[in-house]
């Protein structure tokens, strides 16, 4: 009896779990403070990189390791998808799936603000 209890315990999360962890990202939106990011999401897997651009911008990229599954736990769970996170001057400016920023990666100095 014991032992099923512990299972239960164990598959529980999985159980419940069944929208995925991207939906995170719905809680999110541009022009939000890094703070206010990293509260709503919790703390980047990496910062992909920081500069000051041509414009004096200090634009950083972070990127979050969200797995498919709320359920899933990293090591008992390969499936998850990677998200990179703009932030020029301290503002959410642009995101989206890392694969999605392939072009993006030239245009980093021409962000501009009026």
């Amino acid at each position: 009896m014991k032992k099923l209890i512990i299972l239960i315990f164990l598959i529980f999360p999985f159980i419940i779990g069944c929208g995925t962890t991207s939906s995170v990202l719905n809680d999110i939106s541009l022009k939000m403070l890094k703070k206010e990011v990293k509260e709503t999401i919790g703390d980047p897997t990496v910062v992909r990189g920081a500069i000051v651009n041509k414009y004096n911008q200090n634009v950083e990229v972070w990127e979050y390791r969200l797995y498919r599954y709320s359920g899933a736990v990293e090591g008992l769970s390969n499936e998850y998808d990677l998200y990179w996170l703009y932030f020029v001057d301290g503002f959410l400016y642009q995101w989206g799936k890392a694969g999605d920023w392939a072009k993006e990666a030239d245009k980093i100095y021409e962000f501009r603000f009026k």
